[in-house]
C-alpha cells in the first residue's frame, strides 16, 4: 500500500537547538530536510484502535464491534488521501466537537517517534503501577511511555485539523503551548531528582492536517525533558508488550485458559527480582496446532492457510452489512506462549504475502449465521460433519509492525 509523506518541522529555532542535544539529532535534522514516509495501515491502525495503548483497552465484543463501525465511517467522511499524503474533508470546530483530531495527532506523532526507534504499537502499552512501588510521576499527565530496551522514549502527541498547516495558528498555537506547561513541570522535576539530561527522550508532536487537496500533512516537533522510570527498561519493555497481547488475544477471543496463563505469568515477572528466570519458560499451554483449538467463541476466522487466526465482526458500513476481520499471526502466540523474550522483544510482523490478495477463511454455526445476517454475497456452505457454516475471501487487508491484521471484508471472489 502506498505510504504517507510528511512532512517534518521544528516547532521554532529555539525547538530546533533543543533537538540538537538529542542522540539523533543528525536524523532528526535530516528528517526535516526531507521529510518521512509513514506506513499508511500503521496510521490507519491507529485511527482503529487507539484504545488500546490504554490500561485496559477494549473491554468487550460489543464494544469493540461498536468503535469498528463508527471510526470506519469517520474515516470515511473526515479524511482523504492524495497527493500521497493525508488531508482533512473538515476542519476547525467541526473536526474538534467529535474529537477525531486526538487521534489524528496519536497517528501521526507515533508513526513518527516508532520509525525513529524502531517501536510498534505494542510498545506503547500502559503499565499499571506494581504493588509497594509509588505511582508513576508522569501519571500526573498521563503521558504515553515506551521502551527501546534501553532507553525510555516518552511521547506527548496533539492534532489539529486547520485551513492551511503550514502556518501556526489557533489551536496549533494552543497545543504548543499545553506541551510547554508540562515541559516546565517535567523540567522542574528534572532538577528535584537530579536526572540526567536525555537519559530518557521525550518528544512532542502536533500532527496537523488542512484540506487543501494536494498538500502535505505536517507534524511540528517540540522537545520537552523526559522523566525517568523506576523500571528496568527491558523489564519494561516486555511487560508493555505482554499487556498488549493479552489485551488483543482476548478481545479476539483466544481461550481463558491461555489468557489466564499469559496474566499470571506478566505478574510473575511484574514481581519478581529476577525476571530473567523465565526466559525461555513456556506459560502453562501446550501450543495447539490449528487456530479453532484456541479460540473461544464465535465468528472464527483464517488468514492465508492458517498464517493467522482472528475473529469476524459484523458491521454496518455505507448501508451493507459486512465482516471486518482482526486477525494475529499463529507464530505470534507461540511466541507468547514459549516466552522466548529476545523474540517477544524484538519482534516486527512484515510479511510479504499480506501486499497480494489473501485467503480469509471465515467460520461460524448455523444458529450464528443466523443471528448475524450476514450478506448472501459471502456465500457460507454448510461443514456436515462438523456442523459449522465457512466462507473464504480473497482481497486486500491491512497490517501493522505489531501483528495486527485487520481490514473490511467486501467481496468474496471464488479463486482456483
Amino acid at each position: 500500500m502506498q505510504p504517507i509523506n510528511l512532512s517534518i518541522e521544528f516547532y521554532d529555532t529555539a525547538q530546533r537547538n533543543l533537538f540538537q542535544g538529542f542522540p539523533n539529532a543528525a536524523t532528526l535534522n535530516t528528517l526535516v530536510q526531507n521529510g518521512m514516509p509513514i506506513s499508511r495501515d500503521e496510521f490507519l491502525a491507529y485511527m482503529m484502535f487507539t484504545e488500546q495503548m490504554d490500561r485496559n483497552g477494549f473491554r468487550t465484543y460489543n464494544d469493540l464491534q461498536g468503535r469498528i463501525q463508527s471510526r470506519l465511517g469517520d474515516i470515511d467522511d473526515f479524511l482523504s488521501f492524495n497527493n500521497g499524503s493525508v488531508q482533512a474533508r473538515i476542519i476547525g470546530n467541526d473536526m474538534m466537537q467529535i474529537g477525531f483530531t486526538e487521534r489524528i495527532g496519536i497517528a501521526l506523532g507515533l508513526c513518527v517517534v516508532n520509525k525513529l526507534h524502531g517501536l510498534t504499537s505494542a510498545d506503547w502499552k500502559k503499565i499499571p503501577t506494581a504493588p509497594g512501588r509509588s505511582g508513576h510521576p508522569t501519571f500526573d499527565f498521563e503521558i504515553p511511555i515506551a521502551s527501546t530496551g534501553t532507553n525510555f522514549i516518552q511521547a506527548e502527541n496533539k492534532g489539529s485539523a486547520v485551513a492551511d498547516n503550514i502556518l501556526k495558528t489557533g489551536s496549533v498555537q494552543t497545543h504548543y503551548n499545553g506541551i510547554q506547561t508540562k515541559k516546565n513541570y517535567v523540567r522542574g522535576e528534572e532538577s528535584n531528582r537530579s536526572i540526567p539530561i536525555h537519559q530518557n527522550l521525550y518528544y512532542g508532536t502536533i500532527g496537523v492536517l488542512d484540506n487543501k487537496t494536494n498538500s502535505i500533512a505536517k507534524v511540528w516537533l517540540i522537545d520537552p525533558p523526559a522523566l525517568e522510570i523506576e523500571l528496568k527498561p527491558e523489564k519494561y519493555k516486555l511487560l508493555a508488550r505482554l499487556r498488549y497481547y493479552l489485551d488483543e488475544f482476548r478481545n479476539i477471543g483466544v481461550k481463558d485458559k491461555i489468557i489466564k496463563a499469559i496474566e499470571k505469568r506478566i505478574e510473575e515477572i511484574e514481581t519478581s527480582s529476577d525476571y530473567l528466570k523465565f526466559d525461555n519458560v513456556p506459560i502453562d499451554y501446550n501450543y495447539p496446532k490449528h487456530f479453532n483449538l484456541f479460540m473461544d467463541g464465535k465468528m472464527f476466522a483464517a488468514v492465508d492457510t492458517n498464517e493467522a487466526f482472528g475473529r469476524i465482526f459484523v458491521i454496518k458500513h455505507k448501508q451493507n452489512i459486512l465482516p471486518y476481520l482482526i486477525a494475529f499471526p499463529k507464530a505470534l502466540l507461540r511466541i507468547i506462549i514459549l516466552q522466548k523474550f529476545d523474540s517477544i522483544l524484538n519482534y516486527e510482523y512484515s510479511p510479504d504475502f499480506i501486499n497480494e490478495d489473501v485467503q480469509v477463511l471465515m467460520r461460524l454455526g448455523g444458529k450464528d449465521l443466523e443471528e448475524q445476517k450476514l450478506p448472501v454475497n459471502l456465500k457460507f456452505i454448510l461443514n456436515e460433519r462438523k456442523k459449522y457454516y465457512e466462507a473464504t475471501y480473497f482481497g486486500k487487508v491491512s497490517h501493522s509492525t505489531d501483528g495486527r491484521i485487520f481490514g473490511l471484508l467486501k467481496d468474496n471472489k471464488n479463486k482456483s
